[in-house]
């Protein structure tokens, strides 16, 4: 390996375990099942799902309640194929039952918190603990190097940044960059004038692979082939967080002369699949066990998740609102894991205003996803117009005067970003038309 490489490995391992966390350590036990056999990784999962079973009915309220009333007792869980003996827990039932998913057993003082984007739903709250947190970035190692990548090979992040993150000085973020090895883009500033910046800073610092979003992802690719620019050192694009479509992987192995992985995950279970060179999607079975539910009206399964990582607030039998299949066949990678097709709908449409520029729909998204807006039971931001948008809010029981001002904060935070490009209307109404899908639809364009 080069010493460059070998060096900044060390550095940003070092950096990690500073805050308490050994990525490394973390990343060569997960190396060293990826060749395992099919055997070898179901009873390797047969023990983490026991394991994990007996850690919720001891020290999770919610799951002890649960198994008590349906007459379940731990010991008649003895492998996988006892899953369809639990119930199946779904968003609403967490959010009734946060304080009761939270295991008894752990500090918690020394969770963080996180919420789902609500791309397939009302976003829920859930918590990390520091296991898991080494699980999801030793896991995102693993899966970078099906593309050629090394630890201390640096990656771009094209991602939407927290509010304290966006402001942040720039020492301070270089600094955050250099440590983690990880060198951040911000995705709600994605103009041409930012694709010349990501393109000069992906050239300098010599980056290897990009994290981003579908859509975002083949808007950089066009930039880059429309302005004849090339960035040789590119291994792999993940996309991640929105439904990958076929037009946009060929564009974006186009543009960066690589392959386009597929990422799938959600903010509760994550690392569910990726796919690999072959361009299967395989499920990381010792991270989530997936399951699929009967067949709806349009032919669709619904996904059954349980994360294997997060002990601290467990999701055991999990229904996350996608759909998907499991494959009953081999993938000739060399990998022994199990594989699905994802027919997710995960849709982030691309806002564009008569001053040519055009935004990611997911940061006027994600403008409601703070403190503050229990009192809205369903939203959707809609663009009828290059200069309107509609802001659809189905209000609920906790709707209050306090409510209402940081939905005008929100707005006003809005048109201030797009420049005042748009008018944001308001209207307060008791539905909103669902997709034919029945999938909702958080924000949506038909301005192109």
């Amino acid at each position: 390996m080069n010493m460059r490489i070998l060096f900044k490995k060390y550095i940003i391992a070092f950096a990690w375990w500073l805050k308490g966390f050994k990525i490394l350590k973390a990343y060569k036990k997960l190396i060293s099942r990826e060749r395992w056999n099919e055997y070898q990784w179901n009873e390797y999962q047969n023990k983490l799902f026991v394991d994990f079973v007996n850690h919720c009915y001891d020290n999770v309220p919610y799951y002890k309640n649960l198994f008590d009333e349906n007459n379940i007792k731990p010991e008649d869980i003895k492998s996988i194929k006892d899953l369809h003996k639990i119930p199946i827990l779904t968003k609403d039932i967490v959010r009734d039952n946060q304080e009761n998913l939270l295991a008894k057993n752990i500090d918690h003082t020394l969770l963080s918190k996180g919420h789902t984007t609500g791309s397939t739903g009302k976003p829920i709250v859930f918590y990390n603990s520091k296991r898991r947190t080494e699980s999801i970035v030793a896991g995102m190692w693993r899966l970078y190097r099906r593309c050629g990548w090394k630890p201390g090979e640096q990656i771009a992040s094209i991602w939407g940044f927290k509010d304290q993150d966006y402001n942040q000085s720039k020492w301070k973020s270089s600094l955050r960059d250099f440590f983690s090895g990880i060198t951040h883009l911000n995705a709600w500033k994605a103009n041409d004038d930012d694709f010349e910046r990501w393109y000069c800073l992906i050239k300098k610092r010599n980056i290897t692979v990009i994290v981003c979003y579908a859509s975002l992802g083949v808007r950089f690719a066009n930039w880059l082939i429309d302005n004849n620019k090339k960035l040789d050192s590119i291994k792999g694009v993940f996309s991640t967080s929105e439904k990958l479509y076929d037009f946009q992987k060929k564009q974006i192995e186009k543009a960066f002369s690589c392959k386009v992985f597929n990422l799938y995950g959600c903010g509760e279970v994550v690392h569910i699949a990726c796919t690999c060179n072959e361009g299967n999607m395989h499920v990381n079975p010792d991270m989530v066990i997936v399951e699929t539910g009967e067949k709806n009206e349009v032919g669709d399964k619904e996904l059954i998740v349980t994360g294997l990582t997060n002990w601290v607030m467990p999701f055991l039998r999990y229904t996350n609102g996608d759909a998907g299949d499991l494959m009953d066949k081999e993938c000739t990678c060399g990998l022994n894991t199990p594989l699905m097709d994802l027919s997710v709908s995960r849709l982030a449409d691309v806002f564009t205003f008569s001053d040519g520029k055009k935004y990611s729909s997911l940061y006027f998204v994600l403008r409601f996803y703070k403190e503050g807006f229990d009192g809205i039971e369903l939203f959707q931001l809609h663009q009828d117009k290059v200069d309107h948008i509609f802001l659809r809010i189905v209000k609920n029981e906790k709707f209050t005067n306090a409510t209402l001002d940081n939905i005008d904060k929100a707005i006003n935070d809005i048109k201030k970003h797009i420049n005042n490009e748009a008018e944001i209307e308001l209207v307060f109404t008791d539905y909103i038309e669902q997709s034919v899908t029945s999938k909702h639809y958080y924000a949506k364009s038909d301005v192109k």
